[in-house]
């Protein structure tokens, strides 16, 4: 009973400090578009506002919503809110995936950085579809673990922010430089470690 009062307290801090970069990232970076002048949005995302938009939208809804799905007792408690919660998660995720993809088409950055947002969008989609699949045949467990590497590919828009800002305050590389390898490494980096942790827990819990 000790080690799962344990293990309760230690995610509420770890949600609750997911809930804190998100919405840090939200005031910084994803407000101003809701401003529709060309000086929000600057001169290489004014003329493609109408993806923009809904990207940025759907993005914060599914980044907000995420960490509640994760919660236990609202699970328990709530199992409509539950549910129905998850069909906005999984709505915006699709809606935010298909504009992002359109964004990563219409990127003239460079090659490398176009294609590392097309794939993010494709891994937004399919970890997000899978655990919608698996829910939908009552796999509970594959479930979870589907909406946990959905979930991190949701995050990646912060990841992918805040390691940049940071890479820039460092003066490490230039724009494109910066660019080019959050395009890629803001959601497979954090898909890798997850990875690792999940196949980790899983034979942990075997044993």
């Amino acid at each position: 009973m000790e080690i799962i009062k344990k293990k309760n307290y230690f995610s509420r801090i770890g949600l609750g400090l997911i809930l804190l970069l998100a919405l840090y990232f939200i005031l910084t970076n994803a407000l101003q578009y809701f401003t529709f002048t060309e000086d929000s949005y600057g001169t290489y995302f004014w003329p493609r506002v109408n993806w923009v938009f809904p990207h940025v939208v759907c993005g914060i809804i599914a980044i907000l919503i995420g960490p509640f799905q994760f919660s236990t007792q609202l699970r328990i408690k709530y199992t409509q809110l539950h549910r129905r919660s998850g069909y906005v998660y999984l709505l915006a995720v699709f809606i935010g995936a298909i504009a992002g993809i359109n964004l990563g088409l219409t990127s003239q950055v460079n090659l490398t950085y176009k294609w590392g947002l097309i794939f993010l969008g494709i891994a937004w989609l399919l970890t997000s579809g899978l655990a919608f699949f698996f829910i939908l045949k009552r796999k509970t467990t594959q479930h979870k673990e589907w909406m946990v590497r959905s979930y991190v590919v949701t995050f990646a828009f912060v990841f992918f922010r805040l390691v940049e800002d940071g890479l820039e305050y460092l003066q490490i590389g230039d724009s494109v430089d910066r660019l080019t390898l959050m395009s890629w490494a803001c959601w497979a980096i954090p898909l890798l470690f997850a990875e690792a942790i999940l196949q980790y827990r899983k034979t942990f819990k075997r044993r």
